[in-house]
């Protein structure tokens, strides 16, 4: 993958688990990140991450092995159910004390150590928020309908309003997604777009392939939510993009396109903790 050839997404693996670390965050030991494969140690199974997507004893094991990975075990893992919408989840104090079960949004914001924030994926886009000068850490799942809603900003919006952390002061790592070069939209799901973003020609192009008449479009979800960081006030230096395509690399990555409804999930992971030096920097 040209992200990874071009060191901006490193590879890891243990014996459970593969996984993908921002190279810039490696200098944060208090920061943990990743972005999951669907390789295994077998090729015969996968590493699906969704309960939805597989047997539950089963998905159980490869979280917690995930999190083992990173340094977190002994952490709760807090996901939400994703609506494809913009709410912003707080998981604070009560929510770590109470669990998020039956809670809808598609971001969520912590500043509570060892805790780690999950979002799942198959093609949507996972970005990953965090400041340095304060252990806060944001992720957000950001489809196309999350997109067209805006929960970018949102979370943005909920970052400094609840916890006094403007937009200049955040960092941004857009993950593995669904390029351009393969998102391709029919006239229903550009209009959204075209009624609403005055940009909207920077991100929805005519497509070139004319693989498929009905569909005459391609999006680009990164350069959409990168319009989004920039129109909220993240500085460009802070914005990194480390997107290798999930369809084109689908040995890789879970791909809703590539596969339909068999395919399973995988999950951006973030979590703060406050001590120690991370597995990925040990010397040992």
């Amino acid at each position: 993958m040209q992200a990874v050839a071009e060191e901006r997404l490193l590879w890891y693996r243990t014996s459970e688990v593969a996984y993908l670390i921002p190279a810039a965050i490696q200098g944060h030991a208090w920061l943990r990140c990743a972005f999951t494969t669907r390789r295994t140690d077998s090729v015969a199974r996968g590493f699906n991450l969704s309960y939805d997507r597989g047997p539950h004893h089963v998905v159980s094991r490869h979280r917690e092995a995930l999190l083992k990975a990173l340094g977190l075990e002994g952490s709760a893992l807090h996901t939400v159910s994703q609506v494809h919408g913009n709410r912003v989840c707080v998981v604070d104090s009560a929510a770590l004390q109470n669990g998020l079960a039956g809670v809808e949004a598609d971001a969520l914001v912590t500043t509570q150590p060892n805790a780690a924030l999950g979002i799942l994926a198959a093609d949507c886009l996972p970005i990953v928020l965090y400041a340095l000068h304060t252990p806060l850490v944001a992720l957000v799942h950001a489809g196309r309908m999350g997109t067209s809603h805006l929960v970018t900003r949102a979370a943005i919006g909920v970052i400094k309003q609840q916890f006094g952390v403007h937009p200049t002061q955040l960092h941004a790592l857009l993950g593995p997604a669904i390029g351009a070069c393969c998102y391709d939209l029919d006239d229903r799901a550009v209009r959204p777009f075209q009624k609403r973003f005055p940009d909207w020609p920077r991100f929805i192009k005519p497509s070139e392939r004319h693989r498929d008449t009905a569909r005459p479009w391609t999006m680009s979800l990164t350069a959409a939510n990168e319009g989004q960081l920039l129109a909220a006030g993240v500085p460009p230096a802070h914005i990194e993009t480390v997107s290798p395509c999930t369809q084109c690399h689908h040995q890789h990555f879970y791909s809703h396109r590539a596969e339909g409804s068999k395919a399973g999930r995988g999950m951006a992971v973030i979590g703060i903790r406050r001590y120690g030096k991370p597995p990925y920097l040990d010397d040992s």
